[in-house]
Parts: structure tokens; C-alpha cells; sequence
């Protein structure tokens, strides 16, 4: 096991506003009880100012910390998190997934 930590940074675009709601009470919530994850942040755009180096456009962005590589692995093979996309995948047009080691 490696000690390189990790943050996954999970950004959802979703289909309608109108699953905001939902999506940030019942969906979202599960990736963060998943037993490899250190740390969960779930939030969504901050009212900054509008800049050009600045994106606003996603919903919900999620933050999970993990404690090492192999967390982040057997993250991606969870029950929760599989049956999270299997329940909600229709929810989102878009995902985008920024992986930073620290």
C-alpha cells in the first residue's frame, strides 16, 4: 500500500435543475459513506465573481479524500458507488473527474 493521498474531485452537470434537490439529498451523499473514503465535500457554485478563468456551470461538485491510491481503487468498486451510478446516472449530462495526488 502506498501512503500517496489523493483527492477525486467529481464535478455533475445535470440534466434539470429541478433534480438538484434529490440529487444533492439522496444521491451525492452515498459516495461519501463509502467505507474508502478519508473525507467528503459536497457543495455547489459559489456566488464569485464572474470571471473568464472561473466556471460556474456545474451543479453539485463532490470532493473525496482518500488516504492512498489502493483507497481510491477500491472507492471505484464499492457497492455504494456502483449502485449510486446505477440509480442515478440518468440524472447527469455530464461528469468530469479531476484526480490530484498529494
Amino acid at each position: 500500500m502506498t501512503n500517496q493521498k489523493l483527492i477525486h474531485q467529481v464535478y455533475f452537470w445535470l440534466h434539470k435543475e429541478s433534480d438538484l434537490k434529490e440529487f444533492m439529498t439522496d444521491a451525492a451523499p452515498m459516495l461519501g459513506r463509502c467505507k474508502d473514503v478519508a473525507q467528503f465535500i459536497m457543495g455547489t457554485p459559489a456566488p464569485t465573481e464572474k470571471r473568464e478563468v472561473v466556471d460556474h456551470s456545474f451543479h453539485v461538485s463532490c470532493t473525496l479524500f482518500f488516504d492512498s491510491l489502493e483507497a481510491q481503487a477500491a472507492y471505484q468498486v464499492d457497492p455504494l458507488h456502483l449502485d449510486f451510478i446505477q440509480k442515478y446516472s440518468h440524472m447527469w449530462k455530464s461528469v468530469k473527474v479531476y484526480d490530484i495526488a498529494i
